[in-house]
């Protein structure tokens, strides 16, 4: 029997219950996997659709195409085989426009490849920079690495980009490589970590080898070096790092670097290298803020085929502020989360706390002073140690005794009347009154308006988790 079509007539599907429909095809995917993967995997905005006698799995990125193909090859195979269909292909949608694998065997699912010209079989697979999420904390940076990858910066030809970890830096030097690769595939380009470039020095040296060293990096047309900051103390390699740029440079080559720090902050680094690190473009990479955190989330748990309530959503961007890789590391534990409960495929609020541990006690090891909790507190929102005991009632002072008292419940092992004395209250009902009152605007989404301590609005539970990040921080400084 001929295998069904999606352009049969829907009355001869009608007539005919043995022609394999797409709905049918999903009830037996469903039950074979179950209904919570298929919820999570297959559902919306996944589909199944048959096209000219071959299953299509449309997906919405290459992360959920890579994951199916992994996890769900041989089902998706058995289910299209039990109803006689023998093609099988992954077709991905994403924002740089749809891709899709050629048809195979039904007993090889192939995962979607990127709508590019193909790279050479040996060549590293790097990141893109269509893939990169742009907001106001790296705007600059990224269109600087797009003006370099398109020859549209001048007589520029070397770009340094650094700050903190997960802010994006790698993906965009990665991006940049990639970029030219595309558009200059004759270019010889290499993509190189500092350690690697050291090592690669040291054995040169030691095998005699340091002329072929030499000639191999200085007639690239593009040097990437990541986490340059690792040459820091290492003079001989600082050395020959400078003569390649200089080198390289005079070849009317590109340079790109990343390090974690300003050039004048990295220790040990020689005067000359510094300099000449700071002879091209010197852009910060900004740490993202919380609309570009929100924009991350969604973007991320699309590609992990996670479906996210607005709320579920914006509490996760409030307890990652630190870095993209915090935000995965929070989607992991929400997509793990969801395998364990039956919630119609969907992360609401109440499963993205319990993942994260939203509201449980945070006492781990030897819990921090309440003295570094009301410095943090008092810090992060501009208000003097003093005004705490004082009978003040302005806004932020009252949150401020509020934040207090809600973190030193949740880290250290401090009683509400021990916490109130601390506060110069007399009563130890006024802290509980204070640690509610910061629950409830939890609780609400309350957002607090942009002031002098805090140039952009930002919500409660963001205030409380970069507060507890301080806390940490000024804690492990301590001891």
């Amino acid at each position: 029997m001929p295998p069904a079509t999606a352009a049969r007539p829907a009355s001869a599907r009608a007539t005919n219950p043995d022609v394999p429909t797409a709905e049918s095809i999903e009830r037996r995917l469903a039950a074979r996997i179950g209904a919570a993967k298929y919820r999570m995997w297959f559902a919306e905005p996944t589909s199944l659709r048959l096209v000219d006698g071959t299953l299509e799995v449309h997906v919405p990125s290459r992360f959920a195409a890579e994951w199916i193909e992994r996890h769900f090859r041989a089902d998706v195979a058995g289910v299209a085989e039990d109803v006689g269909i023998l093609q099988v292909r992954v077709v991905t949608s994403e924002a740089t426009g749809a891709a899709e694998a050629p048809a195979a065997p039904a007993a090889a699912v192939l995962a979607a490849a990127p709508s590019r010209a193909p790279a050479p079989r040996d060549a590293p697979r790097w990141r893109r920079l269509a893939d990169f999420v742009v907001g106001d904390s790296n705007r600059i940076a990224h269109e600087a690495v797009r003006r370099l990858a398109d020859d549209e910066l001048g007589s520029i030809r070397s770009i340094l980009l650094h700050g903190g970890c997960g802010v994006g830096k790698t993906h965009l030097l990665q991006g940049l490589c990639d970029a030219r690769r595309t558009r200059f595939p004759s270019e010889r380009i290499r993509y190189v970590t500092g350690e690697q470039f050291t090592n690669d020095y040291i054995h040169a040296v030691r095998s005699g080898a340091i002329e072929a060293f030499r000639a191999k990096v200085r007639r690239l047309d593009l040097l990437a070096i990541d986490d340059v900051h690792f040459l820091s103390n290492k003079g001989a390699t600082q050395a020959e790092f400078l003569h390649t740029i200089d080198a390289i440079g005079l070849a009317g080559a590109r340079v790109a670097i990343v390090t974690d720090a300003h050039p004048r902050a990295l220790r040990a680094f020689s005067e000359a290298l510094v300099s000449r690190m700071l002879a091209g473009m010197v852009v910060q990479v900004e740490t993202p803020d919380r609309a570009m955190r929100e924009s991350l989330v969604v973007r991320l748990a699309a590609e992990r085929g996670i479906a996210l309530e607005p709320e579920a959503a914006r509490a996760i961007a409030d307890r990652a502020v630190g870095s993209v890789r915090e935000i995965e590391g929070a989607l992991a534990r929400v997509a793990a989360a969801l395998l364990l409960e039956d919630a119609g495929g969907i992360a609401r609020l109440s499963i993205v706390e319990r993942a994260l541990g939203i509201g449980e006690s945070a006492v781990r090891g030897a819990p921090p002073r309440i003295g570094t909790i009301v410095e943090a507190a008092c810090e992060a929102l501009g208000v003097a140690h003093d005004d705490l005991a004082s009978s003040g009632r302005h806004r932020r002072v009252v949150l401020a005794r509020g934040l207090v008292v809600h973190l030193a419940r949740e880290m250290t092992t401090l009683s509400f009347p021990e916490i109130a004395r601390h506060l110069g209250r007399s009563a130890h009902s006024s802290a509980h009154a204070a640690a509610r009152r910061v629950r409830d605007m939890i609780d609400r989404g309350e957002e607090l308006p942009a002031d002098d301590s805090a140039p952009a609005r930002r919500s409660v539970r963001e205030l409380v988790e970069t507060v507890r990040r301080d806390v940490e921080r000024r804690s492990r400084v301590g001891r």
